[in-house]
């Protein structure tokens, strides 16, 4: 007994068989293809061989739940700092919410991709407070959102954010002092604020009145960005008083202290006016180093030098630091009482005498930071570098490493690299210098002054030097320089012997300039105990006259040994070699290559393996290897002739790899092997380029559905050539637009989706090591329009192809079944727009009536029930499905029988389907929105629309999801 299950919409009575192919043996089925919230019936029919019964009594209306999958993906994540603990973060919420329950926030500290989860239920806004984070950690966050079914994909990730307390705007800027004065212009500069508010100072505002007014004018637009300003316009004789603004991030601070009285009087003094700008650094409980900026009046005649001057802190007793001048602006001032604050100003000299003291700096305490270290200065061991380090007892967010040489700021350091890896930085001279003596400080940001210098003289930059030179160019001391011997079979063994080697030794042998292998059947090694190291060559030919060299490294020393085997010397090597080679095989009498193998390319670009075999016999084998996998050839070896080739189809990269062929019998065995990579491989591609290049015809047009295609045929392609597509002048290189590639018969260059930018001249360039061949095409004027057009047919051909009505399955090609049964013919049907049905019967159309139900439900499952079939219903049946784009038709036969009759036997026939041509011309449906002014030509076809995602699964509806772990 099996069983056929029917269905109906609930309020139609249209019973369908739901299982027409396949009996049900279990009185359980899963019924699939339902629509998405519509109302079912079902009714159960049992069979046995003798018929089916009469349907049981329909269920109740049954509700397919509406799913359309998770929700897409939230939009962009925006993170906003709060506290020194937690962030805000924001994001649009998705698209496509599909009943969205909620989100999850993930975390990760930056670069670690180690993600965990903020919440741990779904949260319902698309704000979310981040808390119990790091101060001065830098994190980046992803939302994702969830429904009934599940998780949507993640977000992108946020900006990385550093998490410390909210920006402020600065404080306020001091001591305003005037530079210069012409007697219309005053140039100021002032110190900068004492608290920048977290954020670095972006901008300043100066504000002007007259001495004795209220009224502040701003005097500048836009802000300045420096601690520099030359305020114009001023009216001489003038008294005017300033005051500055800072701002940052956060805003704007507040007004700085205002100035004293300046009147504008044009400067005439001889001497030059005031240095600015102090700064200190390599601050010690006995000295320090200030700096400072050259003064804007050099007076009468340029600036000689500079005296420094200190006092303590509250006295006006000040100290001059040098007697003589200084010609450089930075000075270490020693002699200082620990713990002790000191202010220090500047003046310029020239010709004419001492100039004005700049404005007096901050106080600055003669104290040491807690922990403080000095640059050292070494050459390292291994590489010889001279390397100046320094680590710092301090670093805070965003402190950085400035180093400099006589305190000038090193922006190009062309002579070697700067490193830094948390709080340890180097200067490393690769390839330093006489020159490079001098004094080398570095200074730590956002620190409390952390600093410190070392200065190179050129006697130790000398001692330095030649220290260097002696472990980059270490001698290993050899007992034998590089000789040979003549080993049995013609082999030749290359040695030499060192003073004393390690375990960790390498070297490499070379005759004129090629590096040996030493893969079999070659040989190299070396033994400690005795410091010998030796190649030996299991096939010494004329081809080997010339120069053998060995190079050895161990650890940082090096050695180098060469041989010299040319004119008589190697004549008499060479004959000696053949002479062991011939008593070898003489005495041995077994099977052997007398030409090992070379690698061959053919006059049509074929690549084949040769060689030649001898002293055989009937039973002799020879076998084929690639990476110790046999090969099997399409033709066995010719041993008769003594001849063994193998043809490498399709050579390239992918066939590149060490071969190996054997000969062998009960006498002994041979074998010969050959390494295809390198320069093997190189010089192979290049005679193939040679070959293909020559061969290489005119460019040929070739539309396809998706562009232009440029085909140049040859004897032989492959992707290891050295081929060059251009575009006029431009060199092309695959992408999405430019497609480049070919066949072992031609090389390609499509141009998808052409447009007007892209016609021209066009060219292919294949390049040998001797010549280049190019072949040009105009894809301009009517060539171009002629393959446009062929483009767009062949393109909305391929659209038409794609979108016709079509018979997706579920019909069968012969139907068989009882008199009075209801027959139920259900397929599903596809295309874009959705397709028209209809059905003939023996030719003539299915008029619908009670007997003759047609259906289309949701534009996708069409069927044909008949009531009470009967002798006359019996027929070729045939359903047209079809759309503007075409469609095709599928033949039914229908047997009917009578109750009590045998079955008859279902005969299927394979009737093919009928392709229905669309109707002319094809239109392509032109995008929704307008393009933009930047978009493509007008010229340019409109692409084909990406066909709508698939639903998601129908079935029960499941309980709400758990986050994932």
């Amino acid at each position: 007994m099996w069983y056929y299950i029917e269905k109906c919409m609930a309020d139609s009575g249209a019973w369908q068989r739901v299982n027409t192919q396949i009996p049900i043996r279990s009185p359980r089925y899963a019924v699939f293809d339902l629509a998405e919230g519509k109302q079912y019936k079902f009714r159960v029919l049992s069979a046995n061989m003798y018929g089916a019964s009469e349907p049981s009594e329909p269920t109740g209306p049954i509700e397919t739940q509406e799913l359309k999958g998770v929700p897409s993906a939230p939009g962009q994540v925006i993170s906003t700092r709060e506290t020194n603990t937690s962030v805000l973060i924001q994001w649009a919420p998705p698209k496509e919410p599909n009943n969205l329950i909620g989100y999850y926030i993930d975390q990760c500290v930056k670069g670690s991709k180690d993600w965990t989860s903020a919440n741990h239920k779904p949260h319902k806004n698309t704000k979310f407070v981040v808390s119990g984070l790091t101060t001065g950690e830098t994190y980046v966050f992803r939302v994702q959102a969830i429904n009934e079914l599940g998780l949507s994909d993640e977000s992108q990730e946020s900006a990385p954010l550093t998490v410390k307390a909210a920006l402020t705007p600065p404080s306020a800027p001091y001591d305003i002092a005037m530079l210069n004065c012409d007697g219309h212009s005053m140039v100021l500069n002032w110190k900068k604020p004492r608290h920048s508010g977290g954020a670095n100072i972006k901008e300043y505002y100066v504000d002007k009145r007259r001495s004795g007014t209220t009224m502040w004018r701003e005097v500048h637009i836009p802000p300045v960005t420096e601690r520099l300003y030359k305020v114009e316009g001023l009216t001489e004789g003038a008294v005017y008083q300033f005051q500055v603004y800072a701002a940052n991030l956060a805003g704007l601070g507040g007004a700085s202290k205002c100035s004293v009285d300046f009147r504008c009087e044009a400067w005439t003094m001889p001497e030059p006016g005031p240095a600015y700008d102090l700064t200190f650094s390599e601050v010690r409980d006995n000295s320090l180093v200030v700096e400072w900026k050259k003064p804007v009046y050099a007076g009468s005649g340029p600036i000689t030098g500079y005296h420094v001057e200190y006092a303590k802190k509250g006295t006006s007793d000040w100290t001059t630091a040098n007697e003589t001048a200084v010609s450089h602006r930075f000075l270490k001032v020693t002699s200082l009482e620990a713990d002790t604050s000191y202010e220090f100003r500047v003046r310029a000299v020239n010709a004419t005498g001492v100039g004005v003291a700049s404005m007096a700096s901050d106080p600055v305490t003669a104290k040491a930071v807690e922990g403080s270290q000095e640059v050292s200065c070494v050459v390292d061991e291994k590489s010889g570098d001279i390397v100046l380090s320094f680590e710092s007892c301090q670093l805070n967010e965003g402190s950085q490493f400035i180093w400099k040489k006589d305190y000038k700021e090193i922006t190009d350091f062309s002579r070697g690299v700067i490193k830094t890896e948390g709080s340890h930085s180097k200067l490393i001279f690769k390839n330093a210098e006489k020159e490079d003596f001098g004094t080398y400080s570095v200074s730590v940001t956002n620190t409390e002054g952390v600093s410190s210098s070392y200065t190179i003289s050129a006697e130790e930059l000398a001692k330095l030097l030649a220290l260097s030179y002696d472990i980059r160019h270490p001698i290993i001391p050899l007992k034998s320089e590089l000789a040979y011997k003549i080993l049995e079979r013609g082999r030749m063994r290359f040695w030499l012997q060192a003073e004393e080697i390690s375990s960790n030794v390498t070297y490499k042998f070379f005759a004129n300039n090629k590096e040996l292998s030493g893969a079999d059947p070659n040989k190299m090694g070396h033994d400690v105990s005795s410091g010998v190291i030796e190649f030996i060559m299991d096939h010494f030919t004329e081809e080997n006259e010339g120069t053998f060299t060995c190079q050895i490294t161990d650890g940082g020393g090096k050695a180098q040994s060469s041989l010299v085997l040319i004119g008589d010397a190697f004549k008499a090597a060479l004959a000696e070699a053949d002479y062991q080679r011939r008593e070898y095989i003489r005495v041995k009498e077994g099977p052997h290559f007398s030409e090992f193998l070379s690698l061959q390319v053919g006059d049509d670009c074929s690549v084949s393996l040769v060689c030649k075999v001898a002293n055989l016999k009937k039973e002799s084998a020879f076998h084929w290897y690639k990476e110790d996998t046999e090969i099997i050839p399409d033709v066995k070896p010719d041993l008769g002739s003594g001849v063994c080739k193998l043809p490498i189809k399709l050579f390239s990269l992918k066939t590149a790899g060490v071969y190996k062929a054997t000969i062998s019998d009960d006498r002994g065995k041979d074998m010969s092997q050959i390494d295809i990579s390198g320069k093997v491989f190189d010089d192979a591609i290049n005679k193939i380029s040679q070959l293909a290049g020559a061969s290489a015809s005119e460019l040929v047009i070739k539309c396809t559905a998706t562009g232009i295609q440029l085909q140049c045929h040859m004897k032989y392609y492959t992707s290891e050539m050295n081929i060059t597509w251009c575009h006029g002048e431009t060199k092309l290189s695959h992408s999405d637009k430019m497609i480049i590639g070919g066949t072992p018969a031609m090389a390609t260059m499509e141009v998808i989706e052409p447009m007007e930018k892209d016609k021209g001249m066009y060219s292919i360039v294949i390049t040998d090591r001797e010549n280049s061949h190019k072949r040009t095409l105009d894809l301009s004027g009517e060539v171009y329009e002629k393959a446009f057009a062929e483009f767009q047919k062949l393109k909305a051909e391929a659209y038409a192809e794609k979108n016709r009505g079509k018979v997706v399955g579920g019909l069968p090609d012969v139907v068989t079944i009882m008199e009075k049964k209801t027959l139920s013919l259900t397929c599903t049907v596809c295309g874009d727009p959705k397709p028209q049905v209809s059905w003939l019967k023996n030719g003539a159309d299915v008029e619908p009536d009670d007997q003759y139900v047609v259906s289309l439900d949701q534009g996708k499952f069409a069927s044909l029930t008949i009531k009470g079939v009967s002798m006359e219903d019996s027929g070729r049946y045939t359903m047209i499905v079809q759309n503007k784009y075409g469609g095709e038709s599928v033949d039914i036969v229908v047997s009917v029988y009578r109750h009590g009759e045998k079955i008859p036997e279902a005969k299927p026939t394979l009737t093919p389907k009928v392709m229905i041509p669309p109707k002319l011309p094809i239109e392509i449906p032109q995008p929704k929105t307008q393009p933009s002014p930047s978009s493509a030509p007008s010229t340019q076809s409109p692409s084909t629309p990406s066909p709508a995602p698939p639903k998601a699964g129908r079935g029960v509806k499941s309980p709400t999801p758990t986050r994932r772990k």
